[in-house]
């Protein structure tokens, strides 16, 4: 079923919950996986989707569903100043999440602009050779109070990366929120030790064989600060275990009534 984008402040509904997680879960479910070699040499199994590499294109459906499902984990919207993203794969998406708050919006950038107050610091990730590439900063000021957006969590270092930028420009990050959580890389707890910070995600995957080569897998969808009426009706629709209370590192499974 499709549904309209919805404001943040209006209620949500448990039948649009359940079609936004479907749509979201589609996408990043029982996906074929390719070998990169990036941080550290690493190698790694990459998967695609519509949300991190258009494969196919990003649908404005999955989009809506997205930014829905994103306003049960964004808590602080009303005492940010500023939505922070960055260029590759899933600026796309970052965008649209960041719009329904009307917020201004920078995406940090893989080549400099020259421009005065430009932050430059190292980046790696699951893609990228350590050492091989830095990211770019604009548009950050020492007073801004910070939503972080990315597409996914796989090793942590583009996120890292991104609050290392932010914190040199003197700003506040108040939360950092991604769509997807690769994991089997770990990448969340390199987060906390590399920054003190948590991130916020929806989905949980991790890759397994099933005698078609690698795959994708959604493991769980964090349902964040869904309240438990609507969570009870939600979770009726899904295997028992699946829906999880909170953003992450924190939430718990749910029993079904």
């Amino acid at each position: 079923m499709a549904f309209t984008a919805h404001t943040p402040g209006v209620p949500i509904n448990s039948s649009a919950v359940v079609d936004a997680i479907r749509l979201v879960v589609e996408d990043f479910h029982d996906r074929g996986t390719n070998v990169v070699s990036g941080k550290g040499g690493k190698t790694f199994s990459f998967f695609p989707t519509s949300v991190t590499d258009n494969i196919p294109p990003l649908s404005p459906e999955l989009a809506d569903a997205i930014c829905l499902l994103s306003r049960l984990h964004i808590a602080h919207a009303d005492d940010a100043t500023l939505g922070v993203g960055e260029e590759d794969r899933g600026a796309m998406i970052t965008a649209d999440i960041l719009r329904q708050y009307r917020l201004p919006r920078t995406l940090a950038r893989w080549a400099p602009s020259g421009a005065p107050g430009e932050v430059k610091v190292p980046l790696s990730n699951e893609y990228l050779a350590e050492g091989s590439t830095d990211l770019y900063l604009n548009g950050v000021r020492p007073t801004d109070r910070i939503i972080l957006i990315d597409d996914l969590i796989s090793t942590g270092g583009t996120l890292v990366s991104l609050i290392q930028a932010i914190t040199i420009t003197g700003a506040e990050v108040l939360e950092i929120f991604t769509i997807g959580e690769k994991t089997e890389n770990k990448g969340r707890d390199f987060i906390a030790k590399q920054t003190g910070l948590k991130v916020k995600t929806l989905l949980a995957t991790d890759l397994h064989d099933d005698g078609r080569g690698v795959r994708s897998r959604v493991m769980h969808v964090n349902l964040g600060m869904l309240d438990e009426a609507c969570f009870a009706q939600v979770s009726q629709h899904f295997p028992q275990g699946f829906c999880r209370i909170g953003s992450g590192a924190e939430s718990h499974a749910r029993e079904h009534s």
